[in-house]
């Protein structure tokens, strides 16, 4: 199932942001890979791509895809 409903536009501090985030080797790695799939989903990656990239399922991508919706970076 492809979700067209997600569609991510990160603004330039956002992206800096989490780009710092990544960069970061004192990150936790939870905060990593939260980072990476908007960052994925923002540069218009699918699901399974970015299943692949992050180790993550499917659920866990879906669900931060929509916190990030919900909430912005924070």
């Amino acid at each position: 199932m492809r979700r067209t409903d997600i569609c991510l536009y990160l603004g330039p501090a956002d992206r800096a942001e989490l780009q710092a985030l990544l960069t970061n080797r004192n990150t936790p790695r939870k905060l990593v890979w939260r980072a990476d799939i908007v960052l994925a989903t923002a540069d218009g990656r699918g699901t399974v791509e970015i299943m692949r990239r992050t180790g993550m399922s499917k659920p866990t991508v879906w669900r931060w895809q929509e916190r990030y919706l919900d909430e912005g970076v924070p």
